[in-house]
């Protein structure tokens, strides 16, 4: 007999075409109608409130009286919520940042007693490889949803789903979408009729002869007759086994069948074919300002704040770990993550506060990290105590010693006495220099008991090398005041140099082509990389979601109009080119062209190379005049075959290039674009000569992003062409391209102007090349999370933190997080393995261990791991993450 359980359940974004204030009424409304239908009607067995917990803050915010009736229900098993704090977009996201939604969901649904303990994500824009290990990692091994899967080869409904590590989760792919049972009864049809054209539809796919109905869709109040329709349907078709529940209970229902049935399909990968509908994948490049807010954010949060708090309250005394703080951050993070909220798919209303979310997180971990490097330098009162020289402490936020440039900012204060500056390592030898830039401010200096003051003081960016800085230490730089010899030496230099449209290092040389690409001589290998860097722009016909090109598409391609050398020192060297594009000024209102009036779109690149690195650096000025279109940066690679890849969530994931013909039976075509986090690329053979013998080696090609999430790749002859996305400017929310889903229903989905998703003026952003390199990873960290600094009068007598708190040994793991456990009083230490072999790892300490153990995702301890005093040894297996709990003697 074939058994059907009908959930109820509604869809809630928190915000999207209205703003969350306006939403938030909404919710209440729900709720109180919500509570009272389940007291009263003792049928009625189970509401599933969306996979999410933040609904119950929002609510409870309002109606707080009512916790009580919320946590009777909740004991009883009959509304849940969670597992998820927010349902987030899962690429943008990242890994770190899901597990934290995770964590903060377990936290709110234990306040009320429970949570889902299912992997219901509904509504998210395809699904990262690694969901199943995260979804193990927090003791649950079911997924639900509809977005993702390829139709033309999965057929069956239900399959199993594995991460690269191997850990899977069973998987009902709700093809009728999260509102199978949508308006129940009223859209022409009777509650019977709904019912079985619904489950005829699954009949079809089904191995498990399981089926699950959701009656709700999105910000739907619960219809009161809910319970009437099942009993009708259980009498009208009693060949049937028909029941009401929660999405729990059917997770339960088809892990039975699962486990008696045979040959069910095991699929690998990412889930990201969108071709039975509205294609989602452009969100990883709509309304970029607020992409790379959240890099800065997450950046600050991960790498600095946490990792900085906990040698602060480890090594210090006055500092205690602030977890209420960082819950606060880690809330706002989450929020801003909502599929329609950091996607940028909302009204300019409510990206305004998604900005403010992200805005207040960045305000407090940068002050949080500021704290505890003066908890750590020994920075307390002041006083009047600068003389001729003071110091500059410098944090390696890496679990690995840290050797190249850093970019740091010395603050001189009475800077009328201080024309120049020698700066010197710990053990006293001279360290060069390069300013950079030089600014004036005046700060107000706050105490613990004296009156705050104003400081004049001069700003001083400079660039210096720095070697072997141990992993997750301060190191010392002392700044002695001079008479000039430092500008004099640099000024020397630059006069000295001659004049070209050329820069240089030890590895590369760079020259500039008349569309303002660039050229790139490897001294390593002797190869040219002809062309890199060109600006194409295309049209833009779709919305905030998706990308879709005018029929008659117009790309335009970019002219040079000036070059210049602006840094020129043993240092680094840097050019500027200036380039104009000629662009339509927007698309016309059928979509079907670009305009015939046009606008000059400016483009200022920055190239810089620095001594001792083997990167190239782009910082891209764009001043972009109108709405409508696409702007990318191309990099022809050279070479046969390429994989490529890029990083998303705790794996480097592979893609093939296939690009699948268009299916009629589909609503949607194949996207282009890919997500990328952090760093992307191409592997495959480059020709080389060895003794005058032609050969082919190992080469790659790899793209590091700061804020960047989107690139996609082309053929182009007998090269790729790899493309990343540097702006997406659209005029709608949505406009109705293409406009139905597979179940022949029209896309509710308002369609709404907005003006700030056009990203009209200045926008900057950063990026870097790699050439033939093993461990971009490696590379990626180093670029992405530079050193962080600060400067202060005198060298703290107690300099606990100059040793490395915690290392690596294996550049293959990588560090995710390292924060206080939320409960206990140790240290929580996150990684995984970037490889798919296994590897092995042993971490050093600088403090003696007491105990330590494996921990969930959750951070609820498991089984002792083998360590010393202060060594921990362990074996990673192949893409697995791992998390562990240390207490410290």
């Amino acid at each position: 007999m074939d058994k059907i359980l009908i959930a109820a359940s509604t869809h809630w974004d928190r915000e999207w075409y209205r703003t969350f204030q306006e939403f938030q009424i909404r919710l209440c409304g729900l709720m109180n109608r919500l509570i009272t239908l389940l007291e009263q009607d003792e049928e009625f067995l189970c509401y599933t409130f969306d996979g999410q917990s933040v609904v119950l803050e929002d609510y409870l915010e309002i109606y707080p009286e009512n916790r009580g009736r919320i946590e009777k229900l909740a004991a009883e098993g009959r509304l849940v919520f969670g597992p998820l704090y927010n349902l987030p977009d899962e690429f943008l996201s990242g890994g770190e940042a899901l597990i934290r939604n995770f964590l903060l969901g377990d936290e709110v649904c234990r306040s009320v007693g429970g949570r889902l303990n299912a992997g219901y994500v509904p509504d998210n824009f395809g699904h990262l490889s690694q969901l199943p290990q995260i979804l193990n990692g927090v003791g649950i091994d079911t997924a639900f949803f509809f977005r993702g899967v390829d139709r033309t080869e999965y057929k069956e409904k239900e399959f199993w789903w594995e991460s690269p590590d191997g850990s899977r989760v069973l998987c009902e792919y709700m093809i009728l979408g999260y509102w199978s049972l949508k308006s129940w009864g009223k859209m022409g049809k009777t509650a019977a009729e709904h019912f079985y054209d619904a489950y005829r539809t699954l009949k079809e796919s089904s191995r498990l002869n399981t089926f699950l109905l959701i009656n709700g869709s999105d910000h739907l109040y619960q219809d009161p007759d809910f319970t009437a329709m099942v009993r009708d349907v259980k009498e009208t078709f009693p060949e049937l086994d028909i029941r009401n529940g929660s999405i729990a209970d059917y997770a339960e229902m088809a892990k039975e069948a699962a486990g008696d049935c045979r040959g069910l399909r095991t699929v690998r990968g990412e889930l990201r074919d969108f071709r039975y509908g509205p294609d989602p994948t452009a969100v990883t490049s709509c309304r970029g300002r607020i992409k790379r807010l959240l890099f800065a954010v997450q950046s600050q949060v991960e790498r600095y704040a946490e990792p900085l708090a906990v040698l602060a309250s480890a090594c210090g005394d006055g500092f205690d770990y602030p977890g209420g703080l960082f819950g606060k951050i880690w809330r706002n993070i989450s929020i801003s993550l909502g599929h329609d909220g950091i996607s940028g798919c909302s009204t300019d209303e409510v990206m305004d506060d998604i900005k403010s979310y992200l805005t207040h997180a960045f305000q407090s971990s940068s002050r949080i990290s500021e704290a505890a490097m003066e908890e750590l330098t020994g920075r307390e009162e002041y006083g009047q105590a600068s003389g001729d020289e003071s110091y500059l402490a410098v944090f390696n936020p890496h679990p690995f010693a840290y050797t190249g440039m850093t970019e740091q900012t010395v603050h001189l204060e009475k800077a009328g006495g201080w024309k120049d500056f020698v700066l010197y390592g710990d053990n006293g030898e001279e360290i060069p220099y390069e300013i950079l830039e030089l600014s004036d401010e005046v700060i107000t200096r706050e105490y613990l008991y004296n009156s705050k003051e104003k400081v004049p003081r001069t700003c001083v960016k400079i660039l210096f090398p720095v070697k072997d800085i141990p992993a997750l230490s301060i190191r010392y730089f002392r700044i002695q005041k001079s008479r000039l010899l430092e500008k004099r030496c640099q000024e020397f230099y630059v006069r000295r140099q001659p004049s070209g449209a050329k820069i240089e290092n030890q590895r590369f040389s760079v020259t500039v082509n008349e569309d303002a690409s660039i050229n790139v001589q490897d001294k390593k290998n002797g190869k040219i990389y002809r062309g890199l860097n060109s600006f194409v722009d295309r049209g833009e016909a779709g919305d905030e979601y998706q990308h879709v090109s005018p029929l008659l598409d117009e790309h335009v391609l970019a002219r040079l109009t000036g070059v210049s050398v602006i840094h020129n020192s043993p240092l680094s060297q840097k050019l500027k080119i200036t380039a104009e594009l000629n662009i339509p000024d927007r698309a016309d209102r059928g979509f079907l062209k670009r305009s015939a009036e046009y606008r000059v779109c400016r483009i200022v690149t920055l190239v810089c190379l620095t001594e001792g690195t083997d990167r190239v650096e782009f910082t891209v000025q764009i001043d972009n005049p109108c709405p409508d279109h696409i702007l990318f940066a191309r990099f022809p690679v050279t070479l046969k075959n390429p994989a490529e890849y890029s990083n998303t969530g705790f794996e480097e994931t592979e893609r093939t290039g296939e690009r699948k013909d268009f299916a009629p039976e589909l609503k949607s075509t194949q996207s282009l674009l890919n997500p990328m986090r952090g760093y992307a690329g191409l592997r495959g053979k480059r020709e080389s000569s060895s003794q005058g013998t032609a050969a082919e080696c190992d080469g790659s090609f790899h793209v590091m992003g700061k804020g960047l999430y989107e690139y996609h790749t082309k053929k182009n002859g007998e090269t790729v062409d790899f493309y990343i996305t540097l702006l997406r400017s659209t005029s709608y929310l949505f406009h109705g391209l293409p406009a139905s889903w597979l179940d022949g229903q029209e896309s509710t989905t308002p369609v709404v102007e907005t003006k700030g998703a056009m990203e009209l003026g200045e926008t900057t952003v950063e990026y870097a090349v790699l050439f033939d390199e093993e461990n971009p990873a490696r590379e990626a960290e180093k670029y992405l999370y530079p050193l962080y600094g600060t400067d202060i009068p005198h060298l703290p007598a107690d300099r606990g933190a100059g040793g490395s708190f915690l290392s690596f040994d294996n550049e293959n793991i990588l560090l995710s997080a390292l924060k206080k456990h939320r409960t206990m009083d140790g240290t929580v230490v996150r990684f995984y393995n970037r490889s798919s072999h296994e590897e092995e790892l042993v971490i050093r300490t600088g403090r003696e261990i007491g105990e330590c153990r494996a921990c969930s995702l959750l951070e609820e301890l498991e089984g002792e791991v083998k360590h010393t005093a202060d060594t921990i040894t362990c074996t990673v297996p192949g893409n697995k993450i791992i998390t562990l709990y240390i207490a410290w003697r």
